[in-house]
């Protein structure tokens, strides 16, 4: 969100917490035994400790699954949501959609890569699978370097998307405004995902960001910050 964060900050108070595992938050102690919910129990104490009361909470990708984890375990700490593209592809499994066998495919290659010390190989099949063939190869060797040191926590991460408790009733049962964000190019299961999420949240608000996949915040940082600021009714 960092290219986005300029063109919200004067408009309203940010709040950028570093997850588990993330920026300067060390990782979950225990290899393999990272969830959501500890993410969501962090995010809660954040907001806690910081007295603000209830917030307007935006989540992207692994974010965005950890955004739908606080609201369902802390109802009372969310006014809002924006998600965008949020990684429940557990949501696929519940809905007996053939394209979770796509994402848990890619998901489980990279844990068997980074577990027989192949990073490269975990890297270049998640990013050609998120970027199209090639991504990995056409890098710069300092890009590459910089995924690389990321190995561990994406492993990590993708053990806690596939152990997401997160349900389809949790997401009806979700009463706060919900804006959900997809972009027009992204991959197949990410954009049933919010599907499946819109058709959960009847009330919700569903936006389609052209030419964007998954990583619009970076990619379309002004047509997301449009998004939040319409949100916000800023």
């Amino acid at each position: 969100m960092a290219k986005m964060a300029p063109l919200l900050q004067d408009r309203c108070r940010l709040i950028a917490p570093d997850l588990l595992g993330f920026g300067r938050t060390g990782a979950w102690p225990v290899p393999g035994e990272l969830t959501h919910d500890l993410q969501a129990d962090l995010v809660a104490a954040l907001i806690d400790g910081d007295g603000c009361g209830s917030v307007d909470v935006l989540g992207h990708s692994y974010g965005g699954a950890t955004a739908l984890r606080l609201v369902a375990r802390r109802p009372e700490l969310v006014r809002s949501l924006v998600l965008v593209e949020p990684v429940v592809t557990v949501l696929l499994r519940e809905a007996g959609d053939t394209l979770f066998d796509e994402y848990r495919g890619m998901a489980e290659g990279f844990i068997h890569f980074a577990r027989a010390a192949q990073p490269e190989d975990a890297w270049r099949l998640f990013l050609d699978y998120r970027n199209g063939p090639g991504t990995w190869a056409g890098m710069q060797e300092r890009a590459k370097a910089r995924f690389l040191s990321q190995t561990d926590q994406t492993l990590d991460g993708f053990l806690s998307n596939l152990s997401n408790p997160t349900t389809l009733a949790e997401c009806r049962g979700i009463a706060v405004p919900t804006t959900i964000v997809c972009g027009a190019d992204t991959t197949a299961p990410d954009r049933r995902v919010t599907e499946l999420l819109r058709a959960a949240m009847p009330e919700s608000q569903y936006t389609i960001v052209p030419g964007a996949g998954h990583m619009s915040p970076l990619t379309h940082p002004d047509a997301l910050a449009r998004i939040v600021l319409d949100h916000l009714g800023i």
